[in-house]
């Protein structure tokens, strides 16, 4: 069976998924619409959302090999939802690790989303769309899925043996491989 990896953006009110099969290049886009008004609020909501999650996971594990998931971070600069935000985080995590080992997951960084397709980590919504499509002609409905896309792209990378492209494809490569400890704050 071909190797399948997994892109996955998560927003407030809505999650992307990608699926990319290198072997084939195939590629599948599932949405999730988790908005408060179809997913209910509070602990309801936290419970469909890993239900739904979950059930999809268990889902892709049977269609093929997994190599490898990458999943976009917090922002942790974030001033809107923040609370909301961390627990559909903290529910997705919870779901990935009930279906797959620990070393299959990887977290990336907003701004290394950014600079692995388009060379900076400060790129607007509007440059991500074009730059998916104009680096692998894969043409997104909308953002959450163009991101969703590079992290399968990520994952398949992660997964290879073979360098990226691209000099800053690596680059990002490299700090989620080898990230950096956080920095200890200084006594006051």
């Amino acid at each position: 069976m071909p190797r399948l990896y997994l892109g996955i953006d998560q927003s407030y009110s809505r999650c992307a998924v990608v699926t990319y099969t290198p072997a084939t290049g195939r590629t599948e886009v599932e949405g999730f619409d988790f908005s408060p008004k179809k997913s209910g609020t509070g602990p309801q909501r936290l419970a469909h959302v890993h239900w739904v999650l979950r059930e999809y996971f268990q889902a892709q594990r049977l269609t093929g090999t997994v190599g490898a998931i990458a999943y976009e971070g917090y922002s942790y600069g974030s001033k809107w939802k923040r609370e909301e935000l961390g627990e559909l985080g903290g529910i997705m995590r919870l779901a990935l690790v009930q279906t797959w080992p620990p070393h299959l997951l990887h977290t990336v960084a907003p701004t290394s989303v950014k600079k692995y397709v388009t060379g900076s980590g400060r790129a607007d919504k509007d440059k991500m769309l074009l730059s998916v499509y104009m680096r692998w002609k894969f043409e997104a409905p909308d953002h959450d899925t163009a991101d969703a896309y590079t992290l399968a792209r990520i994952a398949a990378a992660l997964d290879s043996d073979e360098p990226p492209e691209l000099k800053f494809q690596q680059e990002v490569i490299d700090t989620i491989r080898s990230p950096k400890p956080p920095r200890s704050k200084k006594a006051a």
